[in-house]
């Protein structure tokens, strides 16, 4: 099974893919990111972060799979639903963190 996924994915050409990611954004992330990171808000950076991953995995499946219909909406269904489920997950966990008193601060002498 393995085996036949790793010709798979040497065939497909996913392995010479290439992505352009927008100037603008890329910019707008790092400012963002170096905010939280001043800030020590380093929770809300991983979000913020994965916020953008996800647009530009999107992006790249656009631009990808846009061919064929059929294997675009299965990419598109399977990135929206486990998009949300790992979004879901942390969101979960952030807040089972701040229920038991895990804050960003802890365990720091400032």
């Amino acid at each position: 099974m393995l085996n036949q996924v790793w010709l798979w994915y040497q065939t497909s050409g996913l392995s010479h893919a290439t992505i352009s990611i927008p100037g603008m954004e890329a910019i707008v992330l790092l400012i963002l990111l170096t905010i939280c990171l001043l800030f020590r808000i380093t929770r809300i950076g991983l979000v913020i972060a994965y916020i953008f991953t996800y647009h530009w995995g999107l992006l790249f499946g656009e631009q990808y799979f846009v061919g064929d219909p059929r294997v675009y909406h299965v990419f598109l269904a399977s990135y929206i639903v486990f998009g949300i489920l790992v979004l879901t997950l942390v969101v979960v966990a952030m807040m089972m963190a701040a229920r038991s008193g895990d804050d960003d601060h802890s365990g720091r002498q400032e």
